[in-house]
């Protein structure tokens, strides 16, 4: 770990240093992280077909060119609502990037709770694209603080967990506890990290 303490200390540090990161540089990044991950769904994954993915917020990666050529391609894409109360995330399939979300909790873009949703079965390639602040070279994460992934994410084992990370946001160690979910692949705009589950 660096010279931070905590995961909220760490959080707030890296949020701040991603706001302030100029938006060419950012698009740029996410532009290699994006041909990055389509090579490795080519190579490793070509037979998962869905995929529970995440709307990008203000200074995130942009994923937007990954699910449209995921679209393209005739993947099931699902999205998820936040039950902020009871810090739970419940994923839609969705079919049009522009006209199946709506404005929702944390004035992020959610799908229509009118579209299918997400069931889980444990015979399925799922990939799950992960957000998250922060991650380290042991596969750990630090996200937004409300466990909403960790949460969801605890009776899926078979879900592959693929976590899109700028390469400043990836350190050598962070703080992790018990109910941590590791991920499985870390992918930066420079290299592509894979846990020993792969």
């Amino acid at each position: 770990m660096e010279r931070y303490q905590s995961s909220k200390e760490l959080r707030l540090t890296y949020k701040q240093l991603r706001d302030e990161a100029p938006t060419d540089l950012r698009n740029s990044k996410s532009r290699d992280i994006v041909s990055y991950v389509l090579a490795l769904l080519e190579s490793d994954f070509k037979g998962a077909n869905i995929f529970l993915c995440y709307y990008p917020f203000g200074s995130e990666i942009d994923l937007l060119p990954l699910y449209e050529k995921l679209l393209d391609e005739g993947k099931s894409l699902y999205f998820p609502i936040s039950d902020t109360k009871n810090h739970l995330l419940h994923f839609y399939q969705i079919f049009d990037l522009k006209k199946d979300f709506h404005v929702g909790a944390y004035n992020i873009l959610e799908p229509n709770d009118t579209l299918k949703a997400f069931e889980y079965d444990i015979n399925q390639h799922i990939i799950c694209v992960t957000p998250g602040l922060i991650f380290d070279r042991a596969f750990n994460r630090i996200g937004y603080g409300a466990g909403f992934y960790d949460r969801f994410l605890s009776d899926k084992p078979s879900v592959i967990k693929m976590a899109p990370c700028f390469e400043s946001h990836l350190l050598a160690s962070i703080p992790s506890q018990a109910h941590d979910i590791k991920m499985d692949i870390i992918i930066t705009e420079n290299e592509v990290l894979k846990g020993d589950k792969l």
